[in-house]
């Protein structure tokens, strides 16, 4: 009724060829056909077909077997697989578009039953072209991302690439809700893994969890977290999991979930080194569950004044960081250098700080640190200027700069003030906030976190007003809660 080429003809006669011997030999499917029955069988033939009977019940089998056959080649024609995974050598049927029988006359009414089934077989057509267009080798509708469309990667576009995929492995999304309304979408990745449990951790940032920001400024601590929020974690292809909130920790805005896994998951490998103008590369995961690829460079650089100082910034290109956020940054060999933290924006926490909170976590389900109550800029990020100037007016070009000075803390009540100089913590010189900041945890992991709440430290300070080099003593707090660092108001 639905006629085609000549060339189409000849097509669908060898189709039909091609079905005929699938249904009666099923060449290579790799499956065991339906038994034909036990004891002695005489030949006999139904329908053109040649089969064994003995009995009723052999008939019986036999027709179902006939009934399998006609499903399992209506399969390879449709190019579908069975249920069990198995898969055809058979070729699928070509898609063409239907089209209304030559000498059908457009003008008068057309017979009802041509029209029904040409309405059918478009609308199959159409459905067929929606499956098909699902394919990801056909998908066309993939995301833009830097190793596609930016042309300044070119000589390094292959090998990352490669690192890109290898690190997508351990890369998942994360969202978050409170009584059913949305709160907010992260990234993050596997650090852990229970074989025996069947069950892996992820680590992202808090703020996955993190309920309201009520000042920009992270050193006053008025951010507010809520620990029952539901957290569903969408893993590759599409697959998700329920995430269970194990810790969260609100200095480095860090959150944990034990979620079940699949045994072949990848752990990342790490590096704690990271160069000034090294390429890195920021991953995470959309709404879809797709890959979120942004390039950068490491850029050593003061924070500001409302930032933490374990953060170390990402010049790039602007992005939108609303699908990264708590993703893994990594470099061009695939280990992951840091986890990227959006706030402040471009920024992520290092690798050398991750893993020293992981260890503290690990061993002792939590993590602490010694609160110095200061705020500081590294001598060495400053301006050549002023670090010329400083050079010649004290003799020092290194050390940290005193920014702001919480009120009424040890360091205040010791006589540091604002624009004093540390040089050494513990008799070891210091000279960015980084390097501080991994000295910090590095006393509570040789500690074994059998630390008290106060904690005797050394410190080398330069008083620029007067002139002078001395060692201070400061008695500091130790606290997994966030620092909190404020200037008195008069």
């Amino acid at each position: 009724m639905f006629g085609m080429t000549t060339r189409s003809r000849g097509r669908e006669q060898q189709q039909s060829s091609r079905s005929k011997s699938a249904r009666n030999k099923l060449d290579g499917s790799g499956e065991r056909l339906p038994s034909e029955g036990y004891g002695k069988r005489k030949k006999t033939k139904l329908d053109g077909i040649s089969r064994r009977v003995s009995s009723e019940r052999s008939s019986k089998k036999g027709k179902s077997r006939q009934d399998w056959l006609e499903k399992k080649a209506k399969k390879i024609n449709r190019g579908e697989e069975e249920d069990d995974g198995s898969c055809s050598s058979a070729v699928s049927s070509p898609l063409r578009e239907p089209y209304m029988p030559d000498g059908t006359e457009l003008s008068k009414p057309i017979d009802s039953a041509i029209s029904d089934k040409y309405r059918d077989m478009q609308e199959e057509y159409y459905a067929k072209i929606a499956r098909q267009m699902k394919m990801p080798t056909l998908f066309p509708h993939t995301p833009p991302n830097c190793l596609v469309n930016d042309p300044t990667l070119l000589h390094i576009r292959e090998p990352a690439r490669k690192v890109v995929l290898c690190a997508a492995q351990f890369v998942v999304g994360l969202s978050s809700s409170i009584d059913g309304e949305p709160l907010a979408w992260c990234s993050g990745f596997w650090m852990d893994l229970d074989s025996e449990k069947r069950t892996g951790t992820v680590v992202t940032t808090a703020h996955l969890i993190c309920t309201k920001w009520a000042s920009p400024d992270a050193w006053l601590c008025k951010d507010e977290y809520a620990s029952d929020v539901k957290v569903t974690v969408h893993l590759r292809g599409g697959a998700v999991a329920k995430g269970c909130l194990l810790y969260h920790q609100k200095h480095y805005n860090l959150a944990f979930f034990r979620v079940k896994m699949d045994p072949s998951i990848q752990l990342p490998s790490y590096s704690d080194k990271v160069e000034c103008a090294q390429d890195i590369f920021e991953l995470g995961r959309d709404e879809s569950a797709k890959l979120v690829i942004h390039h950068g460079r490491v850029e050593y650089s003061n924070p500001n004044i409302y930032e933490r100082y374990h953060h170390m910034r990402i010049q790039g290109s602007h992005r939108d960081r609303e699908y990264d956020n708590g993703g893994p940054v990594i470099d061009l060999d695939g280990k992951v250098v840091g986890m990227i933290d959006s706030c402040p924006e471009g920024s992520f926490i290092p690798s050398s700080v991750l893993l020293k909170c992981f260890h503290l976590w690990r061993n002792f389900g939590r993590i602490r640190r010694p609160h110095l109550g200061l705020k500081f800029s590294a001598i060495s990020l400053l301006n050549p200027v002023q670090v010329e100037d400083i050079l010649i007016e004290h003799k020092i070009n290194e050390g940290l700069i005193v920014e702001e000075v919480s009120a009424g803390s040890p360091a205040e009540r010791c006589g540091i003030r604002v624009g004093d100089v540390v040089e050494c913590f513990d008799g070891k010189c210091v000279s960015t906030s980084v390097e501080l900041e991994n000295m910090l945890l590095s006393i509570v992991v040789n500690s074994g976190d059998g630390l008290n709440s106060d904690l005797d430290v050394e410190i080398q300070v330069y008083f620029p007003r007067r002139y002078l080099r001395r060692i201070k003593i400061l008695t500091v707090n130790i606290s997994e809660d966030g620092e909190f660092v404020a200037r008195e108001l008069v």
